[in-house]
């Protein structure tokens, strides 16, 4: 990255982001201040709210609980109670005094508009400042609410308006349905439904509505969010949970937060009324304010600042690119040949003239890279001779390794006078020789595996019935690149190591696999295993450190020779980004990992 784009980068970190990054901050505290102080009083005037509304609901209850004991509404029920079945249910004697107790009891009631009387057979008395028909018993019988009615045993059970669909929806029209005891014996007499029109609920949101009339609108709803009471009366029967995108919880008792209400930002308020001893069930109050007028002029003092820093900040920027700039260009000028050189091209010379300090300074950078070009030259070609001196003794370990165990092998069947089975094993041994014997470093996957497998049918030989093998690797892949003597290594520790002590069919599997611009190479058996403390010897390191020999006990060294060359040589031909893994557990079976990179060799 050059200096211009550094400058530039450094004056978007240090002086645009931290900018922006408070304003940011600054605007979203004051948001989260303004929404948290405002709810607060939102909650005190719900509170307020919710205390008017219990006084309304508990004087409505007052009223009712003290005419549903008197002997005079009691005796209705008698009366119906004693009338046929078959008969004309009640005289006009009787329809006219019902009539005059009713009007002349609970009907004083202003809010109450009608009263029905039901026994529990199912007749029925109604009466009611307006003419119009009684809900049906059937159908208060069939409504969900009957049973809540019934749970309630005596006690009221509010309903508003299209909370249920057997009842009213009118605006402001409320039922309040309970049970009829016998004062004297407390059993049953029937059941009584008063329609209320409680009016003054308006006054009760008009009180705080004052100025905000325009910006602020309560909700009365019930715990399935249904709107009972609206004051500006457009979404009474509509669901405040669909209007608030499902933002709203009623499962909390009192919060505020803000959301999309109508396609206005507003600041939503709930609160619980907590009055169900009144027979209100999980009713609450809603408080909707407009964003606008919450955050007044805060907001709009808060856009100003933002823009003007805004125009502050493209001036600065302006500056930047036309003053700063220039003066860093000169720099990078001066800079060109160096970076040419960063980049490998050790032919770059600067150009001298002049007789000032400029001149003296190019000769100076020119007599340096010429000397930077003979050292890396120098250093290369020992590298180059230190590797491959150091592949030679790694493979050489390994060759006699081999050789000594192959041999002992065969030596046993001579000695069983085994003549074709050492015939068979000193064949796959030459085939085994010749690829070792090969000079290349590298040979081709396929090859890899055919000497594996041919290792593999020799120790067959000498591990009768105690092992068996599978090999499994893509067609494709055969024809990349592998070291030579790369998983005979680990299969052969696997033998050793893994199976000797065992007692049961030992299993030994070779997996290949395309690991996109890798190649993993998996040798698993379920061997002894290795300790975690062996385990935690071996360290995988980003550079050849400690080979794997050096970091072994010194009564293990012999054991792990060939597994760690292989490690080494893996590193050491490849680079520290490939190498071997090692995972283990003792008693389950050791997995062994080999990562190299995919490097196919032309097709002949």
């Amino acid at each position: 990255m050059n200096l211009n784009k550094k400058v530039f980068i450094g004056f978007l970190l240090f002086i645009i982001i931290p900018l922006f990054v408070l304003g940011s901050a600054v605007y979203t505290v004051s948001q989260q201040l303004i929404e948290k102080k405002y709810g607060d009083l939102t909650e005190v005037t719900l509170q307020a709210i919710s205390r008017n509304i219990y006084y309304m609901f508990k004087e409505a209850n007052y009223f009712s609980d003290f005419w549903m004991v008197k002997d005079s509404i009691q005796g209705i029920y008698r009366t119906i109670d004693a009338t046929k079945p078959n008969a004309d249910p009640l005289s006009s004697y009787d329809l006219n005094t019902f009539d005059t107790l009713l009007r002349g009891s609970i009907l004083t009631y202003s809010p109450v508009q009608s009263v029905v009387i039901y026994n529990n057979s199912g007749r029925s008395f109604s009466a009611g400042r307006t003419s119009g028909s009684s809900i049906p018993w059937q159908t208060i019988q069939q409504s969900m609410a009957f049973q809540h009615i019934q749970e309630l045993n005596g006690s009221p059970l509010w309903i508003g308006p299209s909370e249920f669909k057997e009842f009213g929806s009118g605006r402001g029209e409320f039922y309040q349905a309970r049970m009829v005891k016998d004062f004297w014996t407390m059993d049953n007499l029937g059941y009584m439904l008063l329609k209320f029109k409680f009016n003054e609920l308006d006054q009760i949101f008009k009180s705080f509505n004052t100025s905000e009339q325009s910006s602020k609108r309560y909700l009365l709803i019930n715990k399935n969010g249904l709107i009972f009471y609206d004051n500006k009366q457009s979404l009474e029967g509509a669901n405040v949970l669909q209007l608030t995108q499902g933002k709203l919880d009623l499962g909390f008792n009192n919060y505020s937060f803000k959301a999309d209400f109508q396609n206005e930002k507003s600041l939503i308020s709930l609160y619980h009324l907590n009055i169900n001893g009144m027979g209100v069930q999980d009713w609450s109050v809603v408080s909707i304010t407009s964003w606008k007028y919450v955050a007044g002029e805060i907001e709009t003092i808060m856009k100003l600042v933002a823009g003007i820093t805004f125009i502050c900040l493209f001036f600065a920027l302006v500056y930047n690119l036309v003053f700063v700039r220039r003066i860093i260009q000169l720099i990078l000028r001066m800079l060109s040949s160096m970076k040419k050189v960063e980049r490998g091209d050790l032919t770059t010379r600067l150009e001298v003239s002049g007789k000032d300090e400029t001149t003296a300074l190019a000769r100076g950078f020119n007599s340096l890279v010429v000397r930077i070009e003979d050292l890396l030259e120098e250093v290369k070609r020992q590298q180059d001779r230190k590797n491959k001196a150091e592949l030679m003794l790694l493979q050489a370990q390994i060759k006699p390794h081999f050789l000594f165990n192959t041999l002992e092998s065969i030596n046993v069947l001579a000695i069983q006078n085994q003549g074709k089975k050492v015939s068979q094993m000193v064949i796959r041994l030459g085939n085994l020789l010749r690829i070792g014997m090969e000079n290349r470093e590298e040979i081709t996957l396929k090859q890899e595996l055919e000497h594996l497998r041919s290792y593999l049918e020799i120790q067959e030989f000498r591990f009768e019935d105690q092992f068996q093998y599978t090999i499994e690797a893509p067609p494709e892949l055969l024809h990349e690149d592998i070291l030579k003597l790369t998983l005979q290594p680990l299969v052969e520790n696997s033998l050793q190591h893994g199976f000797e002590p065992i007692d049961y069919m030992g299993l030994i599997s070779v997996k290949v696999v395309d690991e996109g611009d890798r190649i993993g190479l998996y040798v698993t058996d379920n061997g002894v295993g290795i300790s975690n403390d062996k385990l935690a010897k071996f360290h995988y390191k980003t550079e050849l450190e400690t080979p794997f020999h050096e970091i072994l006990e010194s009564n293990e060294e012999r054991r792990g020779l060939g597994v760690s060359n292989v490690a080494d040589r893996v590193r050491i031909q490849y680079g520290e980004h490939y190498g071997m893994f090692i995972c283990s557990q003792e008693g389950q079976g050791t997995t062994m990992k080999v990562i190299i990179p995919k490097r196919k060799r032309d097709a002949c």
